[in-house]
């Protein structure tokens, strides 16, 4: 198979994917780290693991009892969750040990009562009765693997929490490269058995929301969250992490290649090189959110850049579609009254959009020249301005407006 064909891939299995890259680079660095070629930022490692978990909940819909579709239920603690990791890696010791209890409770109440499920459980998945007894096994041990890890993980975050200095830190790496290991592994079985079940895989569309809106509103979330944080930070009430914030948006960005094959406003067939890029912004993400400072320029250039492209691509993309004529085969039924203002409320947003990313890409390419807290602005304006945006379309598509 070439790269450039288009890859069907589970959402489980991106998930999978990119919780073990995380986990693999954490495991390099650290080794790094105890030999003292490298730094470790703490707070990024934790903050990094909510927002996964808060990913997780809002992508596949899964938690420690059961799956469960999108809903609202479910999106809003995944939510609430990645907000709280995105201010955990923005602001060192901000929450003091709350993300170390919030990642001993995810991992250590949720791997055992997997791990209890697994046990008690006295049906047979219907993918299991099929797929044949050593894939079974298979996908059995590995399981089993990972929540016993998700366990271990909980019992050595609280070892350090009240027995600091007894763990050495080649144990934790070595932890942490097999976890990753062991993720792969499992998302290779997820894979090999998802032809076979394609009706297990999770949806991409619920009644609540799609999942595209979904991985986009994550965008809102982190402007929101960084544009608020920034203003005591310019005022000089707290201190800022700005490796750390740089690397969350990249990770944001590999993951959304992931599972939609989208970048922000730029959209790809989810092919074999897109699956790749999204592996790389991954790990290169989890590498400045866990390594303070050393690609915090790379990035911030890279980012502007991004954002600069991303907004002239989203201009460009608009008006070609006001001023392209459709065929004449197609109906052009015109929207009247409430349907007509919706319409171009979500154009003048989307307008918006595009000049804000544009305005942002600059003010980092110029940061020394303007004003902090004008940057802190146009994230806060540019997250509000996302989740209005999100909102209008979710209403024209339920209309069936933009058909």
């Amino acid at each position: 198979m070439k790269l450039s064909d288009e890859v069907t891939i589970s959402l489980e299995v991106t998930h999978l994917l990119a919780s073990g890259l995380i986990l693999l680079v954490l495991g390099a660095v650290l080794f790094s780290v105890a030999r003292e070629t490298l730094p470790y930022y703490q707070d990024g490692v934790y903050g990094l693991l909510l927002v996964i978990f808060g990913l997780q909940l809002q992508i596949i819909g899964k938690n420690p009892i059961r799956s469960v579709e999108r809903s609202w239920p479910v999106l809003i603690p995944g939510i609430i969750i990645t907000a709280i990791g995105f201010i955990t890696c923005f602001i060192p010791g901000i929450f003091g040990d709350i993300p170390k209890i919030l990642v001993i409770v995810i991992f250590g109440v949720g791997g055992i009562l997997l791990l209890l499920q697994r046990f008690v459980s006295n049906g047979m998945s219907p993918s299991g009765k099929t797929s044949g007894d050593g894939v079974l096994s298979a996908l059995t041990l590995s399981r089993a693997a990972v929540y016993i890890l998700m366990i271990l993980v909980a019992v050595l975050v609280a070892m350090q929490m009240f027995l600091p200095g007894v763990l050495s830190t080649e144990l934790l790496a070595g932890i942490a490269l097999l976890f990753g290991m062991v993720l792969f592994y499992l998302a290779v079985i997820f894979h090999k058995m998802h032809p076979l079940h394609p009706e297990s895989d999770i949806p991409t569309n619920t009644h609540c929301m799609p999942l595209a809106t979904v991985m986009g509103m994550q965008y809102g979330i982190f402007m929101l969250v960084s544009g608020c944080l920034l203003v005591p930070v310019y005022q000089g009430l707290l201190p800022w992490a700005s490796s750390a914030q740089l690397g969350t948006l990249v990770v944001l960005l590999g993951v959304q290649a992931l599972v939609v094959g989208n970048m922000m406003t730029l959209t790809f067939r989810r092919n074999g090189i897109v699956i790749l890029v999204g592996m790389v912004f991954v790990m290169a993400g989890s590498f400045a959110v866990i390594v303070p400072d050393i690609l915090v320029t790379l990035l911030a250039v890279f980012i502007a850049l991004f954002n600069i492209f991303g907004g002239f691509y989203l201009m460009y993309t608009l008006i070609r579609d006001l001023i392209r004529p459709k065929p004449k085969s197609e109906p052009a039924p015109k929207p009247e009254g409430k349907d007509l203002h919706l319409l171009l409320l979500l154009l003048v947003l989307a307008f918006l959009t595009a000049i804000l990313m544009i305005l942002i890409g600059v003010a980092m390419l110029i940061i020394d020249r303007i004003p902090g807290i004008a940057l802190a602005i146009f994230l806060a304006g540019f997250g509000l301005t996302l989740f209005a945006l999100f909102y209008v379309l979710s209403l024209a598509e339920r209309k069936h407006l933009l058909e």
